[in-house]
């Protein structure tokens, strides 16, 4: 992996997090800003609400037709979670553009793919 690479799988690993911080704080489950974070290099996110093992989540994620096939795309996933005042847990999967568009210049300039929310 280049350190291109590395570098970018850090950052779709921050913007994970940070949504799902932003989730948690406001316990909604949604794709809000993912504008932004496409802007910086997301092709596509997963979002979900409940479970409370990455495991269970990936799981939920990959009995969802839109989910699966987010989590084909080439480049890499980071998966992050946050718990909410409520004890929900928010979770989101943040799937960035291939090292090849990268290398093109081509951030932002991907159709980008956000599902609805399983909430299982």
């Amino acid at each position: 992996m280049t350190a291109q690479a590395k570098s970018d799988c850090a950052l779709m690993q921050q913007l994970a997090q940070q949504h799902s911080n932003d989730m948690a704080r406001r316990e909604s489950l949604d794709h809000s800003g993912f504008s932004a974070r496409a802007a910086k290099g997301a092709r596509a996110e997963n979002v979900a609400m409940g479970r409370k093992t990455k495991a269970a989540t990936m799981a939920q994620w990959r009995a969802s037709a839109g989910h699966a096939a987010n989590m084909q795309l080439p480049g890499c996933e980071a998966v992050a979670y946050a718990i909410g005042r409520s004890g929900r847990y928010y979770w989101t999967m943040e799937i960035g553009q291939s090292p090849g568009e990268l290398r093109h210049g081509r951030r932002g300039r991907v159709p980008v793919q956000a599902f609805p929310y399983p909430t299982w």
